[in-house]
């Protein structure tokens, strides 16, 4: 079936407008049900996603940005097997991703991190038939180098039931780095890319470390000093340069070039790509102060490859949800730590041919994303960002016509 579309818009946007118009018509009225549209769904993989667990042995208190949040540490790894009961229970789930955070960084101040880290694998690493991939947060890099770190994840690994061919590590150098990004492939025609979200960051590296110095001038830039302690402030930062914050960071050139590759790779193998990280990427699905240094050059190479579908992150610990004007969806989970423990907070998805039905869970929001068509190529033309409330503002000077 062809679309057409018709309305008052510049013509400049249309094409940018039409597809995500389009698509936000079937999620906003539901017309999964309406037999106008006829798809083929075919279901391809099933799999379960949580986020900020943040565990650490003590009392429960305040969230230092908010004292009308509770933050709960002991009880987080209780979400843990919750979230685990019910992905059993359902039978379909084939992996998991975690997406950051996964310990908190009060672990450091009792010297405790390597029995913290070590008791949460140990949780995941219980239930080894949906093994668990992880992407690295903030939290982790409070605790440990990023040697120290890729050790954990990957040792992790080995414990349970994943086939080694199905893991793909960049080949990179690692005098400069240890690379914390990385793809597998759970099905043919699926694959998942961990983004490293701080490998240019002030957290993780020595001081020396040339990822540390580049972006330590990044935030000397915004903030006027090289205080550590008032990079995560961001009293005097407006719009989103609030993002200029210590607690986040960017992806690094490399990263991005090993990033164009890859999905290269999948629009030539007619795969869909589902990639997680624990910083966002799209403005409108969080505050700006949780956004990536460098969210506009990722987005930037996502909108180069028709294979993208998804992009999923924590580290705001509120969900959200925006779709960009090439049609990427972008989802940001609640935060474990604050969640009650009787409360939930994790979500379940599964990637047809044509859509993603997302099942949440407590604080989490169900819904049915639905994708662009693999033969439709990105168009070229001025970025612009679309949020739920943007799109259907646009319904009241957009129509579409289905023609069969």
């Amino acid at each position: 079936m062809t679309p057409v579309l018709y309305g008052s818009i510049k013509p400049g946007k249309l094409k940018q407008l039409c597809l995500t118009s389009a698509l936000a018509l079937l999620q906003i009225y539901n017309c999964s049900s309406c037999t106008t549209f006829k798809m083929t769904s075919q279901l391809l993989v099933t799999f379960g996603a949580l986020a900020d667990v943040q565990y650490a042995d003590c009392e429960d208190r305040p969230a230092h940005y908010n004292p009308l949040l509770c933050r709960y540490y002991r009880e987080a790894l209780d979400h843990v097997d919750s979230a685990f009961c019910e992905w059993e229970r359902e039978g379909s789930v084939n992996f998991v991703l975690q997406l950051g955070d996964i310990i908190d960084g009060l672990n450091r101040n009792d010297a405790s991190s390597h029995i913290a880290m070590k008791r949460t694998l140990a949780r995941f690493e219980k239930y080894a038939n949906i093994p668990t991939f992880h992407t690295v947060g903030n939290h982790e890099l409070y605790n440990f180098s990023r040697k120290e770190l890729t050790g954990f994840f990957w040792e992790s690994l080995s414990h349970l039931d994943v086939s080694e061919h199905i893991l793909a590590p960049p080949d990179v150098p690692t005098c400069l780095t240890s690379p914390l990004y990385y793809t597998f492939s759970p099905v043919k025609g699926i694959k998942c890319i961990s983004l490293d979200c701080f490998e240019v960051s002030v957290i993780g590296y020595e001081p020396s470390h040339p990822r540390y110095v580049q972006a330590a001038e990044i935030l000397y830039s915004h903030h006027g000093h090289y205080d550590f302690d008032g990079w995560d402030c961001d009293h005097f930062l407006h719009g989103r340069n609030k993002r200029f914050q210590a607690q986040n960071g960017a992806a690094s050139e490399e990263q991005l070039d090993w990033l164009d590759k890859e999905l290269q790779d999948s629009d030539t193998n007619g795969e869909k790509v589902i990639l997680f990280g624990h910083v966002a990427l799209c403005p409108g699905s969080v505050d700006d102060s949780c956004l990536l240094w460098n969210y506009q050059e990722v987005m930037d190479v996502f909108h180069r490859h028709s294979s993208v579908v998804l992009y999923l992150c924590g580290h705001a610990h509120k969900s959200g949800y925006a779709v960009d004007s090439h049609g990427v969806h972008y989802l940001v989970l609640a935060g474990i730590i604050e969640t009650s423990p009787l409360e939930q907070a994790f979500m379940t998805l599964s990637v047809y041919e044509d859509k993603i039905e997302v099942i949440g869970y407590g604080r989490e929001h169900s819904r049915t994303l639905f994708l662009r068509p693999a033969t439709v190529a990105p168009v070229e033309a001025e970025e612009i960002e679309l949020s739920a409330e943007d799109i259907t503002s646009t319904l009241s000077t957009l129509s579409v016509k289905v023609v069969v």
